[in-house]
């Protein structure tokens, strides 16, 4: 798979061609590394499409999950995941699932600190307790979103907190309810984003926005979909548009980016797009499976 180039008032845009078999995507999980060449690509029921290291996603393992996933991140270097309330790490034989309660469902947060929730009890994925995630704060109601940074911030019915060590405090000036949580500083809103830390609204006006992450330096990076197009939106203390043609359209699922600049972004068609040095590039994931043994199945909630 491949792209070519063309130039719009100016600007550089990647017209991509299609996937010849598309192998859907969810989500993109952070790399090992500070490094968007590395990230992991993942498919709505756990298909795993790794780096070759020569600019192609590769999946090798036929692993699944029996719950379709919806948020990806790293706990202790490893992929953690989670979907239908049930969190998943990956290992080298496939997924297997994080006991956490019994029956109780648990979200969790993106990105490179993964924490989770089931109802009030609040989680660090990457720390363990008798073999067992560690328990940090119990919130005032149950957990409905989590962002997680330097603190971390929750979504309750009752509005936001944020949580510093065994510290719960309600977020003065925030609104009450959010689309979804990025970190402990960006919200997802049904206008834009809202900045927790200056306390106000920056629009995105007709966008509608799939994927975001927060950039090296703190800013929101994101990318929506404006009348069929796809765009790159930045936000710091004000809003920049690039514009990203992809042909055909498709919905973002997932963006990485690191300190050199790089973006990794997956398309939920199976195709991923990497900027580098300011030019645009494409491939498809593929897959090179081994033929079929018997074994285990796939990796199921307990």
């Amino acid at each position: 798979a491949g792209g070519r180039f063309a130039c719009r008032c100016g600007a550089l845009v990647l017209v991509a061609s299609p996937p010849l078999l598309a192998e859907p995507l969810a989500l993109l999980a952070p790399g090992p590394t500070d490094d968007a060449r590395l990230v992991v690509a993942v498919g709505p029921h756990g298909e795993v499409y790794a780096p070759d290291g020569k600019g192609a996603w590769i999946r090798t393992q036929r692993i699944t999950t029996v719950d379709p996933l919806m948020v990806a991140g790293r706990a202790a270097g490893e992929i953690v995941a989670a979907g239908d309330g049930v969190v998943y790490k990956l290992a080298p034989n496939g997924w297997s699932a994080i006991r956490l309660h019994q029956k109780d469902k648990a979200v969790m947060a993106r990105g490179p600190r993964a924490v989770a929730a089931v109802k009030r009890q609040l989680y660090a994925l990457h720390l363990a307790a008798r073999g067992e995630p560690e328990k940090l704060a119990l919130a005032p109601s149950p957990v409905l979103a989590i962002g997680a940074g330097k603190t971390i911030v929750i979504a309750m019915a009752t509005g936001l907190a944020r949580v510093d060590g065994k510290r719960v405090e309600p977020l003065a000036g925030a609104p009450k309810q959010v689309v979804s949580l990025v970190d402990d500083r960006w919200a997802i809103v049904a206008t834009g984003a809202f900045d927790l830390r200056a306390r106000k609204t920056i629009a995105w006006p007709g966008s509608t926005v799939t994927a975001a992450t927060v950039g090296p330096t703190g800013s929101l990076v994101a990318v929506g979909r404006r009348a069929g197009t796809l765009e790159l939106l930045t936000l710091e203390t004000s809003l920049v548009r690039e514009a990203i043609e992809v042909t055909p359209p498709a919905t973002a699922v997932g963006i990485v980016v690191d300190r050199a600049g790089r973006i990794a972004i997956a398309l939920a068609d199976g195709r991923i797009l990497m900027r580098d040095r300011g030019s645009w590039a494409t491939t498809s994931v593929v897959s090179q499976l081994p033929v079929p043994r018997p074994g285990a199945g796939p990796a199921r909630s307990p």
